[in-house]
């Protein structure tokens, strides 16, 4: 059959591989130095007379280490629906392909000559970008100031029954779907997820037809050489799942195995993207490409995922990003790119944008935030620049628990990892969790650790929703799921990985709370501002946009030693919003605080105590003698003063004083 193939030059871009309108077969593909390279056909799973059909493409069509052809004569070409490349005796699939059969399956380690790419056919128009409907679909571009972001992994989101979805749907697309209610319910503006482009999760570098990635030269022998240098045959090698999916993958395909029906895969992202913008939620994919991925393919996938799925942003990941060819792209001046860091004078050439696209996506919020929760010294004036964070042109998203580290709850509940379940003998995973387990490793039920802990998570909470950053947080993390101290899942498609729903009944006070907080920052437009503080009184109306307050109004205490701060937040900016003031009481014993004095006519309102005590300043005791509370003319005598309790947060806002005109219709009497 191949004698009877004409092979004929075609332009080299775009890579790839597809039947033309016309009806034959176009390859674009990269190939490096070798003797034989082409194309292999495999025909429907149906048809069992064709066989799979080789086809070498000569080195007369190659233009650099492209080769570039269009294949004409191709008997029954529509009856073929998958192909892989081959470069002398190897098999590699096409990293430009659209989908890909042979990884419906999550966790099965399947041999790279059994994955293949699926064959589009553009002459008979049923691919997906012919025939799923966009009408209708409105990228949400929700700004950074009023934005709420929500981290999640697609299969550990709903894979567990306790989360409620219906069986079949479990761990897919369309399991997120039938959270959207709940995730509308917290406030979340923005879905961010994880890997979800295909791969094979399996870990193992002693594939025998992989040697693009690793030549295992033993193979000849029989023998491998394990990761320590101890000889072993390949039966004795152990796979491991990478579960998160931070590695090489096939950057111009969706996740089959994250789909109900895999087969469809294009169009059921594409209806899941829709879904989500029809609900007013973007849809940010997080990208890893290794140091060795190619600049080109980078651009070219970034750009298919804006063009062909219509996703809201990237979150790029990884050592080698071309970042001033994206941050330059056309094609996103109106999506969202985050990056650990970005060089904004290169990038911004001493201009402001109109639009923040850009934002910083790092660990410098979790450091302070967690180092300022558990008392540490030299800390106070970090956790300051932190809360007031805000770039000018740019954005910052700030979290206290990434996908890498403790849980929310554990958090509070450990103080060394936990990850022996891992098989690397507790190696693996940070040791620098900056956490505190409240007194007790792990589990416990004695009730004054239990409501320590829930105080520490709600103190920390407040930090990052009170924070001027987009507030960004894990999922489940809202409602106490944990990871029994295992701070590096990574391997875990289990119990231990999966978000547990069955926490939210446990912890309903803790998913309260996140609802009050999300309310109050995004009721408010002086908690959540689009430029920085200016830390003054700009517009004269006594008050700075924020001020800093201690133990004493108008006197913070930065030093090494404090564990304490007053933010106080005025309104007057805001078309007459009310002052509101949020105190950090982060000491192991309590504190006095005083509350700044406002403008006459209005007075504090306690909105929220982290504390249950409900702790009021006492007479100071006299020697040998107990402490009593205030009588209510000492009480009116030191007004603005309160005791709060150790590490507690309160929030005051301040409200009309209803007896201010009787106040001052008594000073006139009295004069």
């Amino acid at each position: 059959m191949t004698s009877k193939l004409v092979l004929t030059s075609e332009k080299p871009y775009p890579l790839g591989c597809y039947i033309d309108y016309d009806r034959n077969l176009v390859v674009r593909a990269v190939f490096g130095d070798n003797e034989r390279c082409g194309i292999t056909l495999y025909p429907k799973s149906g048809n069992k007379k064709l066989k799979p059909l080789k086809i070498e493409i000569p080195k007369t069509l190659k233009r650099g280490d492209i080769y570039s052809a269009r294949i004409c004569g191709i008997e029954d070409i529509a009856e073929y629906e998958s192909y892989n490349y081959f470069a002398d005796s190897d098999v590699f699939c096409d990293p430009y392909a659209k989908q890909f059969f042979g990884l419906e399956k999550f966790g099965k380690d399947v041999p790279d000559d059994q994955i293949r790419a699926k064959l589009d056919n553009k002459a008979d128009c049923k691919t997906s970008r012919d025939t799923f409907d966009w009408k209708g679909d409105e990228h949400p571009f929700i700004p950074y100031e009023d934005s709420f972001v929500y981290l999640l992994h697609v299969r550990g989101f709903t894979k567990s029954p306790s989360s409620g979805v219906t069986a079949s749907k479990r761990g897919t697309f369309k399991g997120i779907l039938e959270k959207i209610d709940y995730l509308k319910s917290l406030g979340v503006t923005a879905v961010e997820l994880m890997p979800a482009y295909e791969m094979n999760e399996i870990e193992n570098p002693y594939k025998s037809s992989d040697a693009r990635s690793i030549k295992a030269s033993a193979e000849k022998s029989g023998f491998l050489y394990s990761k320590d240098g101890s000889i072993s045959n390949e039966a004795s090698v152990n796979l491991k799942l990478n579960f998160w999916g931070y590695k090489k993958g096939f950057y111009f395909a969706p996740r089959t195995a994250y789909c109900e029906n895999p087969s469809d895969a294009e169009n059921e992202f594409k209806e899941f993207v829709k879904t989500m913008h029809k609900n007013g939620l973007e849809v940010i994919m997080q990208f890893y490409f290794d140091e060795h991925e190619n600049g080109t393919l980078i651009m070219d996938a970034l750009r298919f995922w804006r063009c062909t799925y219509h996703v809201d942003g990237f979150h790029l990941k990884g050592s080698i990003i071309p970042i001033r060819l994206i941050t330059n792209e056309p094609l996103f001046t109106d999506i969202k790119i985050w990056n650990e860091w970005f060089n904004y004078g290169e990038i911004f050439e001493g201009k402001t944008p109109s639009l923040r696209l850009l934002a910083d996506y790092n660990n410098a919020f979790l450091y302070n935030s967690r180092r300022f929760l558990k008392s540490d010294d030299n800390v106070a004036s970090d956790f300051l620049k932190s809360m007031i964070a805000n770039g000018p042109g740019h954005g910052i998203i700030n979290y206290i628990c990434d996908y890498e580290g403790f849980r929310l709850v554990d958090l509070v509940s450990y103080e060394h990892k936990h990850n022996e379940e891992n098989g690397e003998n507790n190696k693996d995973g940070t040791d620098n969790n900056l956490s505190w387990n409240c007194g007790i490793e792990g589990r416990t039920r004695k009730h004054e650790i239990l409501d320590l802990r829930t105080r520490q998570i709600k103190n920390i909470l407040t930090m990052l929703f009170m924070a001027q950053g987009t507030p960004m947080i894990f999922s489940g993390d809202e409602f106490g799921n944990s990871q029994d101290g295992n701070n590096n899942p990574y391997c875990q498609d289990n119990e231990t990985g999966w978000v547990d729903w069955k926490a939210m009944d446990r912890n309903k006070e803790i998913l309260d709370y996140v609802k009050f907080l999300v309310g109050l920052r995004f009721k408010y437009r002086i908690l959540h501002e689009q430029e920085p503080f200016k830390l003054m009184d700009h517009i004269s109306c006594g008050f700075p946009d924020l001020s800093c307050h201690g133990r004493e109004s108008w006197r913070p205490d930065l030093s090494g030693h404090s564990h304490m701060l007053g933010m106080l937040f005025c309104g007057l900016y805001e078309q007459n919003e009310p002052f509101i003031y949020v105190c950090y009481n982060m000491n192991w014993t309590c504190q006095e605080m005083a509350l700044p004095k406002l403008p006459e006519g209005l007075k504090w309102k306690l909105l929220s105590d982290t504390d249950k005590r409900g702790l009021k300043p006492e007479k100071p005791a006299a020697k040998g003698k107990k402490a009593l509370p205030m009588t209510s003319l000492e009480e009116a005598n030191k007004a603005f003063t309160e005791l709060m309790a150790d590490r507690s947060v309160r929030i005051y806002i301040s409200e009309k004083d209803s007896s201010f005109s009787r106040k001052k219709q008594s000073k006139r009497k009295t004069k």
